[in-house]
């Protein structure tokens, strides 16, 4: 027995090795498996994760590019509502300006108009020379302020009196009158019959009944014999008789007259009453010379150029310069107070 164990101990022996390495591998192989088991645990949560990342990240590219596009909306929102602040800026000032307007004195408004009378009243004296116009306007402001009864405009309406007393004693000269009359003398020159016809300058050979008769040589000789008598006329002119003239200066002589019209009613708007005269008078002489005394139309002409030069005339234009400062002086005292 004690043989059989003495065996038995070498055989174990020889077997321990052998287990401790079929353990190893054992363990080995566990350890192996475990690892690999792990490995696709890991990769699996690896891929889940990646996987939410990339949702998370399509989540947030889509929300970014949300808050992008109301971040426009945003901006475009605030330039509307800035050009919205510009406007009622700009009508607040409006409404503050014409709040002042408002807040203005009676009087300011009442100077004001005046004033604004009194300048068309100094442009119609000094455009259209019309005195009448002016005196309008100056008698329509001393009114207005005679209904105001206001006593600190005692001053003003002595000033506009005194220009009206001074534009009461200038001649009244109508000219718009005188330059209407000026221009139907102008649009009668080419039609007023002169003092020798024009049907004297030159007249065609009238035709007789034996010409008929005649052969064309014949015909021919009386026309040429016509032609050559026109071309020498003998006719007896006194000192004062006007003379013979062609149909070209006829037509120069018209264009003279006119002119010569057109030249007085120029001065007449430049208020020249010098050169306005002289040219009416020059008008007179080269009517009653060249033209039929005789002829009603220039009869009138002649009258009515007459009636324009002897007719007292003032074209010196006035002013109302004292009406304008009075009422400019009332102006600045009543801002100062």
């Amino acid at each position: 027995m004690n043989e059989s164990n003495a065996n038995a101990k070498p055989a174990l022996a020889a077997w321990a090795p052998l287990g401790a390495a079929a353990l190893a591998l054992g363990l080995a192989g566990w350890a192996a498996y475990d690892a690999h088991v792990s490995a696709e645990s890991l990769r699996e949560a690896l891929g889940a994760r990646l996987g939410e990342q990339a949702a998370r990240q399509k989540a947030s590219s889509q929300a970014i590019d949300t808050l992008t596009q109301e971040l426009k909306d945003a901006q475009n929102r605030v330039r509307e509502m800035e050009g919205r602040l510009s406007e009622y800026a700009g009508q607040r000032v409006a409404l503050e300006e014409m709040a002042r307007e408002l807040a203005r004195a009676p009087d300011d408004w009442l100077l004001a108009e005046i004033e604004q009378t009194l300048n068309i009243a100094s442009r119609e004296l000094t455009l259209a020379g019309n005195v009448r116009a002016a005196l309008s306007a100056l008698q329509g402001a001393d009114q207005r302020l005679a209904r105001a009864d206001k006593p600190q405009m005692a001053a003003l309406r002595r000033a506009i009196a005194q220009d009206m007393e001074r534009l009461k004693a200038l001649p009244v000269s109508d000219t718009q009158g005188i330059s209407v009359k000026l221009e139907t003398l102008m649009g009668l020159t080419s039609t007023l019959p002169l003092a020798v016809p024009d049907a004297l300058a030159a007249s065609p050979r009238e035709a007789k009944p034996d010409d008929v008769e005649d052969n064309w040589f014949v015909r021919l000789f009386k026309d040429f014999w016509h032609e050559v008598r026109q071309l020498v006329r003998i006719r007896e002119v006194g000192t004062q008789d006007p003379a013979l003239l062609s149909p070209q200066q006829s037509y120069f002589l018209r264009e003279n007259l006119k002119l010569r019209l057109l030249s007085a009613r120029t001065a007449l708007i430049a208020r020249d009453e010098t050169n306005y005269k002289e040219d009416l008078r020059l008008a007179r002489d080269m009517l009653a010379r060249h033209f039929d005394a005789k002829a009603k139309v220039n009869v009138n002409a002649l009258a009515t150029l007459k009636q324009l030069a002897d007719n007292p005339l003032s074209i010196a234009a006035p002013d109302i310069t004292v009406s304008l400062n009075a009422v400019r002086a009332a102006r600045a005292a009543s801002e100062k107070r």
